[in-house]
């Protein structure tokens, strides 16, 4: 055989085995507090307001599967080997309607874009402009969220919640950071913004 033919050989191998190399090895999920306990809890909440959450709005910069940090004010690091287990503006989301189910003592929420033709009391609208772990050791969710009526649409209120969270790790250590702390601090600094919303009182 010629070397020409090793050498194609060679570079389809070494092409081959990039690949399996870049492929992600570990997927990450946001979850509510207490969700591990509540799945065998049924709930018949149905006299508290009809809530829509959405939509949710994340920066491009994190509307893609792999996990990205902030190195600093101007640097973002992305992680193709730890990435997110589906949609992360839909798992922000989902969480959301965990803690304001709870907060408000209803089961009568929707996610965006939402089939039912039912009248809602309140719409939620959250813009997030930042949500990402930090060389600090903190997770820092910046978000502004609005709520509107559901039967016109009028604005009720308007926030800005700034949350830094623990990771709990230490980000700048020779292993490097541990992304199911995380994962764990994201979904604690979400369910620290519905917490927010659920206390200005309009969601009652």
């Amino acid at each position: 055989m010629s070397r020409a033919f090793f050498g194609t050989a060679l570079l389809l191998i070494c092409g081959t085995l990039a690949g399996c190399a870049s492929k992600p090895s570990n997927f990450y999920i946001l979850s509510a507090p207490g969700a591990e306990t509540a799945q065998a809890v049924q709930t018949t909440r149905m006299a508290g307001p009809s809530i829509g959450i959405g939509p949710i709005t994340l920066p491009e910069y994190l509307d893609r599967s792999e996990i990205v940090t902030r190195n600093s004010e101007t640097t973002l690091e992305v992680h193709e080997m730890n990435q997110w287990g589906g949609n992360l503006t839909e798992n922000v989301q989902s969480v959301l309607a965990e803690v304001l189910s709870d907060g408000m003592n209803t089961d009568r929420l929707f996610l965006y874009p939402w089939s039912t033709s039912g009248q809602m009391t309140y719409q939620v609208l959250v813009q997030i402009n930042a949500f990402e772990a930090r060389e600090d050791g903190n997770v820092v969710l910046d978000a502004r969220w609005t709520v509107l009526s559901g039967r016109t649409q009028d604005v009720l209120k308007m926030g800005r919640t700034l949350l830094r969270e623990p990771i709990g790790a230490t980000p700048n250590g020779v292993a490097g950071p541990d992304y199911a702390d995380i994962a764990a601090a994201m979904s604690r600094s979400v369910a620290r913004l519905g917490q927010e919303i659920a206390a200005t009182g309009l969601l009652r």
